[in-house]
């Protein structure tokens, strides 16, 4: 598999001030990644330095995206990201149309059923505030895949809804990813969601990553007592 992102001796933080030492890992493309950690590890600062957005300042170490790569980025809130008075479909065209892609409503439509939207021209005539919030991260996620990303950044896109809404979510960004074949990089706080849907895991704490590998190396025999811990607070957790 081609590598499609390599992250090596990256560090990065805000001002002067270094969050995040020494990340290395490689992404193959077509694959899903899950990095997780607990609130304050670093794992959203991670995230930023490979968008580019955020206002964070790479130290030292190196991003290496592959050509031609889009990224693509779903935030943990995507009421943050959109106009709460303009319908979808305004702010669907208009991003479209600032990265020179033509609105076909078909294959809008097509996205939005992927994704679980079977009403998708009622989605498109709402506004944000007149949606749920599963319904408005799937709008978010629906509106990144139209650019036609080459890898998706997830940043915590399951921790704001319900049990059973993130796991529909989890199961579209499978589905986005069978069709498709886009890599997923998703941060999230959820082990248990990262052995839903991870081919490849990462476990961050106070700014380092403490192990990556395969998803079932890191589930079935982790390194790290830290992994350990984690994995024992999941649960009826099942590995297969």
């Amino acid at each position: 598999m081609d590598t499609i992102l390599k992250i090596n001796n990256l560090s990065a933080g805000y001002g002067e001030e270094c969050v995040i030492s020494d990340i290395s890992f490689d992404v193959e493309a077509g694959k899903k990644v899950c990095i997780v950690g607990e609130s304050g590890s670093g794992k959203t600062t991670l995230l930023k330095a490979i968008h580019g957005f955020g206002g964070v300042t790479k130290i030292s170490g190196s991003i290496e995206i592959g050509k031609d790569v889009l990224l693509g980025v779903v935030p943990q809130n995507p009421g943050g990201s959109f106009n709460p008075i303009r319908t979808y479909k305004a702010q669907i065209c208009e991003a479209l149309k600032s990265n020179n892609i033509d609105f076909k409503i078909e294959e809008v439509e097509k996205t939005l059923q992927i994704l679980g939207l079977s009403d998708a021209r009622r989605a498109l005539s709402s506004r944000p505030y007149e949606l749920s919030g599963g319904m408005n991260q799937r709008m978010a996620i629906a509106t990144t895949m139209l650019l036609e990303p080459g890898i998706l950044l997830c940043d915590e896109v399951t921790s704001a809804l319900d049990v059973k809404t993130a796991g529909m979510v989890v199961e579209q960004l499978l589905e986005i990813n069978r069709l498709r074949n886009t890599t997923i990089l998703m941060v999230t706080h959820h082990l248990g969601i990262a052995s839903k849907m991870a081919d490849f895991i990462g476990i961050m704490k106070s700014g380092r990553m403490l192990e990556y590998g395969p998803a079932k190396e890191i589930l079935n025999n982790p390194q790290n007592e830290y992994t350990r811990n984690l994995l024992k607070a999941v649960p009826k957790l099942k590995v297969s």
